[in-house]
């Protein structure tokens, strides 16, 4: 696919997708909450269910600068307790955009780009390792104490590789999966 300058069109769909794909990330977010273990595996689950929307939207707006906007979007929404976040999920976007560019959109480079893309949901948890007590603060005052307790002795310094792994693998299975459905049937039914 031939790059081109995004024009006012791709701009609109970059902030549905992002508004589409944040609004999923939340949902995942307030659900898996709930339970703290399946909270801690969130960067998976997301991954997972990312993959098609981030392989449709490379497909409609295969542009020079279209992840990076997607990264920028996402990122203001996950950055809200740290501009750490925001620094983290754009210079993902940097990547997967420069692999995208590098692999001319081939499947291959849209699933590598996606597993690269997929550890911004890891973003939320980096106050977690990095700004530990803010982030219990904030857990103490949504979800009581007990709550931000269990969440503390759940999560060792050494679980931020865990979590960045398990994305890389939720990543993994949802660039495989959004690029086999985007074949199978978003270019089917002329959405692709």
């Amino acid at each position: 696919m031939r790059e081109q300058k995004l024009q006012t069109k791709d701009l609109i769909m970059a902030g549905v997708f992002a508004v589409l794909y944040v609004a999923l990330v939340c949902i995942m977010a307030s659900i898996t909450g709930i339970f703290i273990p399946v909270y801690l595996i969130l960067p998976l689950i997301a991954g997972i269910v990312l993959g098609p929307v981030y392989t449709l939207y490379i497909t409609k707006v295969p542009k020079k600068g279209a992840v990076i906007i997607l990264s920028v979007l996402a990122g203001f929404v996950m950055s809200a307790s740290s501009a750490m976040v925001l620094v983290y999920v754009v210079a993902l976007g940097i990547v997967a955009q420069i692999i995208l560019s590098k692999t001319d959109y081939s499947h291959t480079g849209i699933r590598v780009s996606y597993v690269i893309f997929a550890c911004a949901t890891e973003g939320p948890f980096l106050s977690l390792f990095f700004a530990r007590e803010n982030f219990l603060n904030v857990c103490v005052q949504y979800y009581g104490q007990e709550y931000a307790d269990r969440i503390d002795a759940a999560t060792p310094l050494w679980f931020f590789f865990v979590q960045i792994a398990i994305a890389l693998v939720g990543g993994y299975i949802g660039g495989r999966i959004g690029v086999n459905m985007n074949a199978k049937h978003f270019e089917k039914a002329g959405i692709a």
